[in-house]
């Protein structure tokens, strides 16, 4: 778990280390992280995800306009119908209809309509901070794979350094053995070493070639035989800085969107809690209505021996009304106190989301700084192994070449310094990476 975390968190320095000058056709890492994130199908639907939440804002502010609706209705009837024009009850075929128009306005009802306004504006932030967080772990992810196939093409040249120098230790002995200088054993150990070396050199690449093909499943890329990545420029380990803990914490507080994002979801269940006990609260409403019909059976009042024309009858049969009133809630079967006590509840939740989201990321953040301190240790004491270890190679070799020492005494010494390098260039990016993790929960910009 805490090899994984050290990749994890290592990486995330690379998208800000300036590169060298490379062919355009290799990949930055800001590239990487770009085409990941437009290709995520999680991003995509946390994007879907936040278009409804601001539908759902958008909603609740057309919420306090007024409501307007048409009705148009027409029957055919036969048999025992209500004469509208004498209003008797005669037995005739009718053809007869409705329409009107009728509006609604809510004057007050307990601040509900505000407060369901704030709600959705703190939801609707919320999801944005989750999707800068979901971004984020997307940048991570990418980030890791990038560092995983970085450290792994630098494992490689260290190996192809090895079997270079195996065979020239090869191509030494097959000269030695032809002159009569030295016995063909001593010939057929070194190029078992030889083997060893290209075997490990095959692993080596192969380790590459996989974090090549994890990268680009990350990025969801296609089959690209010519995929390949520029090698950024590392600051020297030595000249790092470890920021002060207490400092990170306090700047993560502010800018890191997983925090923010439960801020907003505080402030949404607040805002909800209030909604809910609007519901207390009576409702004032106005409401204005036009009604007018017609009917076949209807007399012209002004002539009954003429007809009485549709558009004569819809002018004439008008009817408007106002209303103001005032709805009290008296007892909806303990609804509305239900719902206010799982508001109370919600809201609680919320705050021990927040208090869990600080505790995790100050847990996070030591967690950092210690391995950022324990990695600046852990570097120097490599780089003084590398050295120590090549000057072991070095007198090895030197004794398998006068015949004191063994062919297996020079392969322990040459392991022992390959293992040593590749555990310099593990710490030497973990140290950089760590630092510069902590910087970027500062809200800093990375400079060199």
């Amino acid at each position: 778990m805490m090899k994984k975390s050290t990749i994890l968190i290592a990486s995330l320095f690379l998208v800000f280390l300036p590169v060298m000058a490379q062919p355009d056709s290799l990949w930055n890492l800001n590239q990487c992280i770009e085409h990941a994130i437009r290709n995520n199908l999680n991003m995509k639907r946390q994007e879907l995800q936040l278009q409804s939440a601001g539908q759902d804002l958008r909603q609740s502010k057309l919420n306090v306009l007024p409501s307007v609706n048409g009705m148009l209705e027409h029957q055919l009837g036969s048999g025992r119908v209500l004469d509208r024009g004498t209003y008797e009850w005669v037995n005739a075929n009718v053809s007869q209809g409705d329409l009107g128009m009728q509006g609604d306005l809510t004057l007050f009802n307990g601040l509900q309509g505000y407060h369901a306004m704030k709600m959705y504006q703190a939801t609707y932030q919320m999801n944005k901070q989750d999707l800068a967080a979901m971004e984020n772990s997307v940048t991570i992810q990418v980030m890791t794979a990038y560092l995983d196939l970085l450290r792994n093409q630098e494992l490689v040249e260290v190996a192809e350094k090895v079997v270079e120098v195996a065979g020239g230790q090869v191509e030494r002995m097959e000269r030695l053995v032809e002159v009569g200088n030295e016995a063909r054993g001593k010939l057929l150990e070194v190029k078992a070493q030889l083997s060893t070396e290209k075997l490990n050199l095959t692993r080596a690449r192969n380790n590459r070639d996989i974090a090549r093909l994890n990268l680009m499943h990350l990025m969801n890329l296609g089959k690209t035989e010519s995929f390949a990545i520029e090698t950024p420029v590392l600051p020297d380990p030595s000249l790092v800085r470890i920021p002060d803990l207490d400092s990170v914490f306090a700047q993560a507080l502010i800018s890191l969107p997983q925090i923010k994002s439960a801020e907003y979801g505080i402030e949404s269940m607040e805002r909800n809690l209030s909604l809910q006990r609007g519901q207390r609260s009576p409702r004032l409403y106005a409401r204005g209505l036009l009604y007018t019909n017609y009917s076949n059976g209807l007399i012209n009042p002004v002539d009954p021996n003429l007809d009485y024309p549709v558009i004569d009858q819809l002018n004439n049969n008008q009817y408007k009304q106002a209303t103001l009133g005032i709805s009290i809630p008296f007892f909806n079967r303990w609804e509305v106190q239900t719902g206010i006590n799982k508001a109370k509840l919600e809201l609680q939740d919320a705050r021990y989301q927040y208090d869990n989201a600080v505790l995790l990321l100050q847990q996070t953040v030591q967690e950092y700084h210690t391995e950022a301190l324990a990695a600046r240790d852990n570097y120097a004491s490599a780089r003084e192994s590398v050295a120590n270890s090549d000057e072991a190679y070095r007198f090895a070799e030197e004794r398998f070449r006068v015949g004191t020492g063994t062919a297996l005494e020079m392969q322990e010494a040459r392991n022992s310094l390959y293992e040593s390098t590749s555990q310099m260039i593990t710490s030497k990016y973990i140290l950089i990476f760590y630092t510069k993790i902590l910087d970027f929960y500062m809200g800093r910009d990375i400079e060199f």
